[in-house]
């Protein structure tokens, strides 16, 4: 899925900032008062300890949580920025199942504002299991390695991540004064703490002014659900498309890219079963990536490459979502969004 978008992308076809810390934590001297643990706790690092870039490396505490807990974190009085810098590295610790199903998926997630920034699925467990989430160059730190914890071997092997080094983290849009993150692993697999369980170290969050962090225009109507972003579309990094309104009982949703907007003649949906429903971009790229579907709403994070030929650029999205039962068509259609791409 994301390679086929970043060649179409490539197709079609990270200035410097200024920064501030907003905040730095090591875990060293217990927890800020900005971060909430859930049922998370500081402790020792064990055998990851050394792991990570120089000056930077796991050392002494982290703070542990097992599956299933959220850890927020709350930063008030942001000054003016247009994006935010992530920073930390993540222990993924014993049997993590990755995708796989037994006994049920491993996701970390990652809420930005609410809104879903990073979800991908981490697998120690069996070397055969799927896991997601594939390290740019740097990231990886060890892999199905013993670093403590419940091992020795079998099922309890550990891994670790220096996220920071991921290009995604490193802008993400944002202008608001206030900012909440929510960091999880979710998923039918979660366990108990002696079974697995998750870290994070060397915390630190920047606010940053980017030169051009590209626009997000909406235009056209839905038929009931709405379309909208987190983040800015710069070219290497995330940015969250986020279906809201779904009609209940919606069972897939479909993130449609195009080249051509159809703003002025848009094509009506009403002669095949949809009443006020409208196609609105010619959907050349992809007619439809699947998004996950939960309740009324339907998240996709989208990974925008990293190509300079596509700053300047513009793309068109639109979701289209299935429901059984809304009228004889059973699809809505949301509004669409012309995207420029930024650095």
């Amino acid at each position: 899925m994301t390679t086929h978008i970043a060649l179409s992308l490539a197709f079609l076809a990270a200035g410097a900032a200024a920064q501030t810390t907003l905040l730095h934590c090591d875990f060293e001297n217990g927890l800020p008062p900005q971060v909430v643990p859930g049922t998370g706790a500081v402790t020792g690092v064990q055998g990851f300890a050394g792991l990570g870039p120089a000056g930077g490396a796991f050392a002494g505490s982290f703070l542990r949580s097992e599956t299933g807990n959220t850890v927020t974190i709350t930063l008030a009085n942001l000054p003016p920025h247009n994006a935010i810098q992530l920073d930390f590295l993540f222990a993924a610790i014993d049997s993590l199942d990755g995708t796989g199903s037994y006994p049920g998926g491993d996701y970390f997630a990652i809420e930005i504002d609410g809104n879903t920034f990073f979800r991908e699925s981490f697998a120690n467990a069996l070397s055969n299991q799927f896991q997601s989430y594939v390290p740019p160059a740097g990231v990886e730190l060890a892999r199905r390695v013993d670093l403590g914890f419940s091992g020795p071997g079998s099922f309890f092997t550990d891994s670790a991540y220096w996220l920071g080094a991921d290009p995604s983290f490193l802008a993400i849009g944002h202008t608001s004064s206030t900012l909440t993150i929510a960091l999880r692993i979710e998923g039918g697999g979660i366990q108990s703490l002696n079974d697995e369980s998750w870290a994070l170290d060397n915390l630190t969050i920047r606010a940053l002014n980017t030169a051009n962090p590209g626009t997000v225009v909406a235009y056209g109507q839905g038929c009931g659900p709405t379309l909208s972003v987190f983040g800015s579309p710069r070219i290497g990094t995330n940015m969250a498309v986020h279906g809201a309104n779904l009609p209940v009982g919606a069972v897939a949703a479909g993130f449609a890219i195009g080249t051509t907007g159809l703003a002025s003649q848009p094509l009506s949906l009403g002669s095949l079963g949809a009443p006020g429903c409208f196609v609105l971009h010619d959907a050349s790229i992809s007619a439809g990536v699947p998004m996950l579907v939960q309740g009324t709403a339907a998240d996709f994070v989208w990974p925008i490459p990293s190509l300079p030929a596509a700053v300047g650029l513009q793309t068109y999205l639109q979701v289209w979502v299935v429901a059984p039962n809304t009228n004889a068509l059973n699809v809505t259609t949301t509004n669409a969004l012309r995207v420029t791409f930024g650095q």
